[in-house]
């Protein structure tokens, strides 16, 4: 019993576990040697040995460091944490078995809010735990501690190690995202979010710091397309520069692109929403350079196929902005920041499905600015100078957004801007000034939208475009229509608008001057030429009949300034150039020896320019229209080369210049007349059309057109379909369906011409216009009659032609039934007589019985 005793009781070391004195024995009784090197390789085997004891172990180091902390004895502390922190390196694999004794210790440490040497190696250790990668779920597991007292890391305001308790924060949120944000068997980190982000935006403003990136603006744009940050170029970036333990602007940045390259789409809006929180919060939209900053980062970490909805949450945040009647400048800045990520989402992405949607919402905020800007006081300039600023930044972010989608992307958003136009398919009978002032200003905004996505139409393959492609019906139709507007201002954007359409070899720059050169190398033109190309041809030839009809309403109207004759000069040169083809050169010709012989007329009219009993013209506009055609016949007549038609011209201009040199364009454009002119032109110094129309004949132009007299028909658009109606009679049309067949039609063949072809002409405009008012009155009866009514008139015509139908079977059968009775008996090849061919009765009836039968209400309609 005795020899028992002395060797189970006597050293009391036998009474103590082997975890707890290998536990022990680590740390040295001097703190300062540091941990004890064989004895931590003795725990790390026996742990590895003996995984069952790893609970024990660990349960036991924390119990010292919570003593060691109560005795405020740091070393030993530190000391702890290192042996755990190497310890749970080695048995990783186990980490479920005691990584709650280990959470539990770091909370201990990291309650020590002052002391930094504390903090930091907690933070580190915790670090090291986030890098190990489980392979077992423990839903158990709480990081909330860890998220308050991080988060309250990062807005540490001590005097003394403020930076760098900021940055010990911002790493501990850093790891515990590496750890959770794609690991699904973890806790979801993503609802703390409210608390990361904020501290993460919060350091990211420290004044005086370095920044990675530069706010995202259209001109650094270009130089980080290509590509988002990914996890590992992040991880690099924090393991190679110097200054991200001390400089929190920094850090925070790497883990903000770090958080939004792992975001899936999920989880993006509990990442946003709370940066949009926090920038109203703290007043940070203005100045808009912070907020710029902040979306770079993300627009370039995030995963592209999901930028989109990024734009989408701005969207959301700026239209709150709007029903709070928040101020214009914060909603501006707002708007600069969705301008930006815009551009980069279209570059990246093409934008998608959701393009109209967001063109949409931005229409939307555009036409609530201008109703702000309508209700405020016209001596508040401040207001409306912001609301003028906001709208410029709509403007300019649609256009921006436009410019990096392909063509046809660009087109689909200008025809949906321009068919939400207000009052484009109604007039303005019944509407007050007031209302008819606020409407033309609203289009006027509409339209500089347009004019601003249709400058942007600059593409590599821009000159292999076809006109159709360019010009689709639910774009074209609307833009013909408002070039005969009332209002100047809207024919003079429409007119610029069609110009940066049709204008494919920039020759706009050097037509927009109405001037007379005696050389046309002075004006420079591009001496690249290209080839005819049938399609547009054709579309010149289906078009420019009702193209030239409203340019003939548009330049007749007395209220056109300076500006819009130019327009007028630089648009039609641009369809001939770019049309390519005899045919439009000679129509267009055709349609300006139309207009000088209405305005001709106009000044013989009782001697006096104002008063005509067809229409007003002033007698600037009366000159300026004689010095266009001038122009335009200067101008086409040298690039031909046709010297009959251009020395026509040189002698009347030089007669112009004697005797009536105010139809010149240096003249007609700026100088002001006085009434002492005569409002007789020298018939001299007008065109003769019989002359040009030789000399194009002598250069085998086809000068047939000039046989029918032009006439102008108005433009009706079809609600509905989109498309144009016109009336389709072939002496009143500058380019006839005919010739566009034609054109495409490569036999020489000759129609013989007779009496009853000459009356189908004459009665195909009657039977034309007469199908089209029968259109129009079914459109019409379908839109405003109610819907059982029209099922009664098909159900009633259904049975008019069930009932028809029976008639023409009984018809039939009864034709049947009176053919003879009995066959004529006629005698086979061997002499023999076949039977009687007469069916018998129940024969008859049967097959009667088969082709009378009804049909059945289930196959009416």
């Amino acid at each position: 019993m005795s020899e028992y005793c002395n060797n189970c009781f006597c050293c009391g070391c036998y009474l103590v576990p082997r975890y707890k004195r290998l536990v022990n024995n680590v740390f040295p009784q001097n703190p300062q040697h540091g941990l004890d090197k064989n004895n931590l390789e003795r725990l790390r085997f026996y742990a590895v040995l003996k995984p069952e004891k790893l609970d024990k172990s660990f349960r036991y180091m924390a119990e010292k460091v919570a003593r060691y902390l109560r005795h405020r004895n740091k070393p030993y502390v530190i000391l702890g944490i290192k042996a755990m922190n190497d310890t749970m390196k080695s048995c990783y694999q186990q980490l479920n078995t005691f990584v709650d004794h280990y959470l539990d210790a770091l909370r201990l440490v990291l309650e020590e809010k002052n002391d930094l040497e504390l903090t930091e190696h907690a933070v580190s250790s915790f670090e090291s735990f986030c890098e190990i990668r489980e392979e077992a779920p423990n839903y158990q597991r709480n990081y909330e501690f860890f998220v308050d007292r991080f988060t309250e890391l990062c807005h540490n305001n001590s005097d003394v190690n403020q930076t760098k308790f900021r940055c010990l924060g911002l790493r501990g949120h850093h790891a515990l995202i590496r750890k959770t944000a794609n690991d699904d068997l973890q806790t979801d980190v993503w609802k703390h979010m409210d608390k990361i982000v904020p501290s993460i935006v919060f350091n990211m403003e420290v004044r005086g710091s370095t920044r990675l990136s530069t706010p995202m603006t259209p001109t650094s744009f270009p130089d980080y397309v290509g590509g988002s940050t990914t996890s590992e170029q992040i991880e690099l970036i924090e393991r190679g520069t110097a200054i991200v333990n001390d400089n929190p602007a920094v850090l925070a940045e790497i883990v903000l692109r770090d958080l939004f390259c792992r975001a899936h789409l999920n989880n993006i809006t509990a990442c946003v929403q709370p940066i949009l929180t926090h920038l109203d919060n703290h007043a940070k939209w203005i100045p808009v350079d912070f907020p710029k900053y902040i979306f770079s980062g993300i627009m370039n970490s995030i995963k592209h196929h999901n930028s989109y909805l990024v734009i989408e949450l701005l969207l959301g945040h700026l239209e709150k902005h709007f029903d709070q009647n928040d101020t214009t400048n914060i909603k501006t800045s707002i708007m600069n920041v969705i301008q930006d990520c815009m551009v980069f989402a279209a570059a990246n992405t093409g934008a998608g499905s959701t393009m109209f949607a967001g063109i949409s919402r931005l229409l939307k905020f555009l036409k609530k600015s201008f109703q702000n800007q309508s209700s405020l006081n016209t001596n508040s300039s401040t207001n409306n100078q912001d609301e003028r600023e906001f709208q410029t930044a709509v403007i300019n972010g649609i256009g921006d957004f436009a410019e990096k989608l392909p063509d046809f992307q660009m087109m689909e958003i200008m025809q949906f801007i321009v068919t939400s136009l207000p009052s484009l398919n109604q007039g303005y009978e019944g509407t007050t000034n007031d209302s008819k002032t606020a409407n033309l200003k609203l289009q006027l905004l509409l339209l500089k939208t347009v004019q601003r996505v249709a400058a942007t139409y600059q593409t590599v393959h821009r000159r292999e475009t076809s006109t159709q492609t360019t010009f689709p019906h639910q774009l074209f139709d609307p833009l013909l229509k408002m070039m005969s507007a009332p209002e100047p201002e809207i024919r003079l954007i429409v007119l610029e608008i069609l110009q940066s359409l049709v204008d494919r070899r920039q020759y706009g720059d050097k037509l927009r001057k109405i001037k007379l050169p005696k050389n046309i190398s002075q004006i420079d033109l591009p001496i690249e030429t290209k080839p005819t190309r049938l399609f547009d041809i054709a579309f010149m030839k289906k078009f420019g009949r009702q193209f030239l009809s409203q340019l003939y309403q548009s330049i007749l109207m007395d209220n056109n300034t300076k500006d819009i004759f130019h327009a007028i000069y630089c648009l039609m040169n641009l369809v001939t150039l770019e049309g390519g083809d005899k045919d439009v050169l000679v129509d267009v010709i055709h349609f300006c020896f139309e207009i000088q012989s209405t305005i001709t007329k106009m000044s013989d009219s009782n001697g006096n320019l104002n008063q005509t009993s067809h229409r007003k013209l002033s007698r600037a506009n009366h000159y300026s229209i004689h010095a266009l055609i001038a122009a335009y016949f200067n101008l086409m007549s040298k690039l031909n080369d046709i010297r009959s038609f251009s020395h026509h011209v040189d002698e009347v201009v030089r007669l112009r210049e004697i005797r009536a040199p105010y139809l010149l364009p240096v003249n007609a454009f700026d100088q002001t007349f006085d009434d002492t002119i005569s409002d007789h032109i020298p018939k001299e110094c007008l065109f003769s059309q019989e002359s040009i129309v030789n000399a194009l004949d002598a250069s085998g132009y086809d000068t047939s057109r000039f046989d029918r007299e032009f006439r102008p028909e108005p433009l009706e658009i079809n609600n509905t379909a989109g498309e144009i109606n016109e009336d389709s009679e072939t002496d009143g049309s500058i380019i006839s369906e005919t010739d566009t067949r034609a054109t495409f039609s490569n036999d020489n063949c000759v129609e013989d011409i007779s009496f009853q072809t000459i009356r189908d002409v004459f009665n195909a405009a009657e039977s034309t216009r007469d199908r089209h008012d029968e259109k129009r009155r079914l459109i019409e009866e379908f839109r405003t009659k109610p819907f059982e009514e029209l099922k009664s008139r098909v159900n009633e015509k259904q049975r008019q032609v069930d009932q028809r139908i029976g008639q023409l079977l009984n018809v039939l059968y009864l034709s049947k039934d009176s053919l003879p009775t009995s066959a004529t008996s006629v005698p086979t090849s061997n002499g023999t007589t076949p039977k009687n061919l007469t069916p018998t009765p129940s024969e008859k009836s049967s097959k009667l019985h088969t082709n009378s039968f009804k049909y059945p209400e289930l196959f009416t309609y």
